[in-house]
C-alpha cells in the first residue's frame, strides 16, 4: 500500500509500539497471523500521534481525558468483507481493553478515505485538521476520537460500537499478555529494527512506564 518502507527485518514497528503500555491484538488466519492492531495506553513517553498532534492531544489531557491510541492495523486477507469482520473483531477488543483500564477516549489517526467508516460505524469525531504523517511516509492522516463512555451510554449506537457492547470481554482475557520484558526482546527482530531505524534499544526502555502489558489474542 506504500505506507511503510521495506527493511531487512521484514516487519514494521515504532518505538511507541514496544513497551508495557502496549497491547497487541491479533487473530489467526489458518496457522498464521491474519490480522493485527496495537493499543497504546497513554504514558509518560506519549502516544504515536503526539508526533503530529501534540497540541490537540495535550489539550484533551488537560481536560482530564484518559487516552488510548489504536494503530498499526494490518490485515493479510484480500477479501474486503472478511477484512471488515476482522476489524470489528479487533475493535471489540480495543473497546473492552479501554473500559478495563479506565480510559475515556480512544484516538486514531487514519487515512482520509477511511475516516467515514470510523465515524459511521463507531461514532468517532474529528478533533484536529488533517496533516501529513511521517510515520507512514507522509501520507495524509485525519485524527479521530471516540468518547468511549459517552458513546456507549447512548440509546442508539452505531453498528460497530453496538457489536462491541453486545459482546463483552472480561478483564481476564487480557491477563496473560506478552510482557515486553527486556529478556524477551533481546536478540529479537523488533529490537534490531528499532536500533537500526531509531537508535533505540528496547531492551533498556521496554520494561519502564505504566503497567498494562502486551499481548492478547482476538479470535476471527
Amino acid at each position: 500500500m506504500g505506507l511503510i518502507d521495506e527493511n531487512p527485518y521484514g516487519l514494521h514497528a515504532a518505538p511507541s509500539a514496544v513497551g508495557q503500555h502496549a497491547c497487541v491484538i491479533w487473530g489467526a488466519e489458518g496457522a498464521e497471523v491474519g490480522y493485527t492492531m496495537t493499543l497504546f495506553r497513554d504514558n509518560p513517553k506519549g502516544l504515536a500521534l503526539d508526533s503530529v498532534y501534540a497540541g490537540p492531544l495535550g489539550e484533551l489531557r488537560r481536560k482530564g481525558r484518559r487516552l488510548l491510541e489504536v494503530g498499526m492495523l494490518a490485515d493479510r486477507r484480500q477479501c474486503a468483507s472478511r477484512g471488515v469482520a476482522a476489524l470489528f473483531s479487533m475493535m471489540r477488543w480495543a473497546v473492552h481493553y479501554g473500559l478495563h483500564i479506565g480510559v475515556t477516549d480512544i484516538v486514531i489517526g487514519v487515512h482520509p478515505r477511511h475516516a467515514q467508516f470510523y465515524v459511521r460505524c463507531y461514532g468517532f469525531e474529528q478533533f484536529a485538521p488533517p496533516t501529513s504523517y511521517p510515520m507512514v511516509r507522509n501520507n495524509p492522516v485525519v485524527p479521530l476520537r471516540l468518547r468511549l463512555i459517552e458513546g456507549l451510554a447512548k440509546d442508539e449506537l452505531p453498528r460497530g460500537l453496538a457489536d462491541a457492547r453486545d459482546n463483552p470481554l472480561p478483564a481476564s482475557k487480557f491477563s496473560h499478555r506478552f510482557a515486553f520484558e527486556p529478556e524477551q526482546l533481546r536478540g529479537s527482530l523488533v529490537a534490531g529494527l528499532l536500533k537500526a531505524s531509531y537508535g533505540i534499544d528496547p531492551c533498556r526502555t521496554a520494561g519502564t512506564g505504566l503497567a498494562g502489558r502486551g499481548l492478547a489474542w482476538s479470535a476471527a
